[in-house]
């Protein structure tokens, strides 16, 4: 017999500060960035936060637990923080970076301004808990292409790529008692990377959820008041691109060629975000009642795999034939998994290539399973063995070293049969 689930969700926007803007030289805001929160209620209680920002610190992501855990009343191991990774909102910099200018007193107004939206974003989610119903629906969106592309020097970020795409939505839609959305939680491979270094054209930068947060925002507004959140999780988009980007960067001959379209860059967001909402909205459409005769049940493992050391300044990366790699002992990272009757989530903190996220997919024994990367932390690339090969960005801007990936999808696929197995 099905337990009767409940849910809320809930939406605040970070209050964002000038001065604290014009550090990383962002000069308007093209659109404003939110947290969202959907809790829910199943024996256990857990919560999915999304945090329109790159990356958040290992320190922050706490923070932001402490004040859930306050709020809410839930188990910390029960939170799930993730960033949507737009490369268009500032950031936490570190204090050394800030020494200048009252930097770090402008931070710690910007981390007071952040953890307040994820505070009330989980206060609404908490006050609105209702019985729902929850739905599983897919769909199809190509706006995602791979982006490792061979160049004369070597393999880098391109728009040609011919690698494997990963073009397939998941969403999950709670509905009250008169079947209408209170939350959608969807994932889909895709870096919010639209903006991604793109200046305007009269200087400065623009602050944007980007293609993911442009489409949040259009599905909730078409439905009616009270408006559905819909909240995204980052799929395994490590060699995943935009299909458009306002950027394009190639080298020729070992020199690195930019072409910027600068303001143009927001309307390729609104074209794209509305076209990976439509196919949310044709997920939901279509989605089917899920069974929830078990409770929400939380697993985590922690795994340890080979670590190689890899170049800080980004600027100094670019398309290589041969690179000796430098071992630097094993890394610690973690699995962890939420799952819902036949819907399994998979959690982790590095941004994983398309390839590994498949083959966690094809032999999880759960009917749905969403992989979801940058959760509860980040910790840059792990790409597949044939990415090292080739020496692609993902393998050069990574602190594991080949192999990992492999061991963590072994690992994935393991801590997944033992938790079906155990339900039974």
């Amino acid at each position: 017999m099905d337990r009767t689930m409940r849910a809320g969700a809930g939406k605040e926007e970070i209050m964002l500060m000038e001065a604290y803007l014009a550090i990383e030289d962002f000069s308007i805001v093209h659109r404003a960035l939110d947290v969202r929160a959907v809790i829910i209620e199943n024996g256990t209680k857990m919560a999915f936060v999304s945090v329109e920002m790159t990356s958040l610190p290992a320190e922050e992501i706490e923070a932001v637990k402490d004040r859930i855990v306050m709020e809410a009343e839930i188990e910390r191991e029960n939170i799930w923080v993730c960033c949507t990774h737009t490369f268009s909102a500032p950031h936490l910099l570190p204090d050394f970076m800030l020494a200048e200018n009252d930097g770090i007193a402008k931070k710690e107004e910007f981390r007071k301004a952040l953890q307040n939206a994820a505070a009330s974003a989980v206060i609404k989610a908490q006050s609105r808990m209702e019985a729902v119903t929850p739905r599983f629906g897919s769909s199809y969106c190509d706006i995602n292409i791979g982006r490792d592309e061979e160049l004369e020097d070597g393999w880098w970020i391109g728009e040609h790529g011919m690698g494997l795409v990963d073009h397939e939505i998941q969403a999950l839609r709670l509905d009250n008692r008169e079947g209408k959305p209170v939350a959608v939680i969807f994932n889909y491979a895709i870096q919010s990377s639209v903006l991604d270094g793109s200046v305007l054209s009269t200087g400065g930068k623009g602050v944007s959820p980007d293609v993911a947060g442009t489409a949040c925002d259009y599905i909730e507004r078409c439905y009616r008041k009270p408006h559905p959140v819909v909240l995204f999780l980052m799929g395994a988009a490590g060699d995943q691109v935009p299909v458009k980007r306002t950027v394009s960067e190639t080298f020729v001959k070992g020199e690195r060629v930019r072409k910027d379209r600068h303001e143009e860059g927001f309307k390729i967001c609104e074209e794209l975000g509305r076209t990976l909402g439509d196919a949310v909205i044709r997920a939901m459409d279509s989605s089917q009642q899920v069974s929830v005769d078990d409770e929400v049940r939380m697993e985590r493992k922690k795994i340890t795999v080979p670590g190689k050391t890899m170049e800080r300044n980004l600027h100094n990366l670019k398309p290589v034939k041969e690179l000796k790699y430098t071992e630097n002992g094993d890394v610690e990272t973690e699995i962890e998994i939420a799952a819902i009757g036949e819907i399994a989530f998979l959690g982790v903190k590095p941004e994983l290539n398309c390839i590994t996220a498949a083959a966690v997919k094809a032999f999880s024994p759960y009917e749905h399973t969403i992989i979801t990367t940058m959760v509860n932390g980040a910790s840059k690339y792990m790409a597949d063995k044939r990415s090292y090969d080739r020496f692609t960005y993902e393998a050069q801007n990574s602190p594991f070293a080949k192999g990992a990936a492999e061991i963590l999808m072994k690992e994935s696929i393991s801590l997944l049969n033992e938790m079906h197995e155990n339900r039974l």
